[in-house]
Formats: structure tokens, sequence, C-alpha cells
């Protein structure tokens, strides 16, 4: 097994959701959009962000993440066209002035992890409530790994093949990033 494409990704969202109420599939398919780039200036200027990983900066103008989720995990909400979603979530988190201290912001929620990218350098973690920001786990390199992990682990799931994608992950990231992989897709 190897991490699936973006194009392969939504390729396999569409046929698993093939018949199903556009209003159920509309969160789960990645659409392209092209977002102004002056919308990356605007989230640098009200989160107070001096560089943003380019990867990153790339993929989040590209597709419509603002309404965009994978298993349980969410990216934005009600926000197919802009970066608000991503603004919003970040100024509207209490503990924003540390993760502002420390060069990150939130990317993306689920349960029970929140998922951070570090903005100078791309890399994304993940953490708990009961952690501190000092013992965030990375779960992958970059934006586009994360999206392609996201991606294959959804399909893993949908055919059964959980284990095949953690001894992929396994490959990829530490042991501490593996849990998080294994929460993903429910193999414990």
């Amino acid at each position: 097994m190897k991490l699936l494409t973006i194009d392969e990704i939504i390729s396999s969202i569409l046929d698993e959701t093939k018949g199903l109420d556009e209003e159920i599939t509309d969160g789960m398919i990645l659409r392209e959009e092209m977002i102004p780039y002056s919308s990356i200036n605007k989230v640098k200027q009200l989160l107070k962000i001096e560089s943003l990983a380019q990867v990153f900066s790339d993929y989040i103008l590209k597709y419509n993440w603002g309404n965009v989720g994978f298993l349980s995990y969410q990216f934005g909400n009600n926000d197919e066209t802009g970066l608000d979603w991503l603004i919003n979530r970040n100024l509207e988190y209490g503990d924003y002035h540390i993760l502002q201290k420390e060069g990150l912001i939130i990317i993306a929620n689920g349960d029970p992890y929140t998922v951070l990218l570090e903005c100078k350098t791309g890399k994304i973690y993940a953490f708990t409530s009961d952690m501190s920001y000092d013992n965030k786990i990375q779960i992958a390199s970059d934006f586009e790994e994360l999206v392609k992990a996201m991606g294959t682990g959804q399909y893993s799931l949908w055919k059964n093949i959980e284990k095949d994608f953690i001894d992929l992950m396994s490959s990829i990231v530490t042991e501490k990033g593996l849990d998080f992989w294994k929460d993903f897709v429910g193999l414990y």
C-alpha cells in the first residue's frame, strides 16, 4: 500500500458516496477552488504570522477546505470559497496566544486530537486537550502528506484494510505519530 494521490482520494470518495444525497457528501469531496492569494495575506495579517509554509499555502488556495473533513476530522465550516474558517478557528481558540508564540496554528479539529501546522516549517502536529504543547506529536512532514494520509486512511477504513494503512504509516511517522493514525482509523 502507498499513500493515495489527491486525485485518487477524490475518486475514492466519489465512488464510495455514489448515489448518496449531495447534502451528505458535500463536506467529503475536495473541489478545486481558485482562492485569491490575497487571502493568505489576510490570514497572515489577522493571525500575526510572519511566514506560512508554501505547501500549506498552495493547497489551501487550491481546494475548498472550508467545508471538508476526513472521518472525524474537519478542516473548516461553511466557508467554501475563502479562508475565514482558518482565521476564525484560531482567533476563537482560548489559548491562541500560546500557539502564536510557538509559531503554530490550528488547521483541523477532530476527536480526540486537534491538528496544528508549524507555520514556518510546514510540519504537522496533533495534540489533545490534556497534552502540553511541548508534548505535541508530529503526524506528517507537511500538509500534502497529511491530506494524502487522511484520504488513504479513510479509504482503508472503507475497504477494511486498516492494518495495511497502519503498516504504511509506521514507515512514515514515529511510534508516537502512529498513535494518532491508529486512532484515526480506529485500530488499537
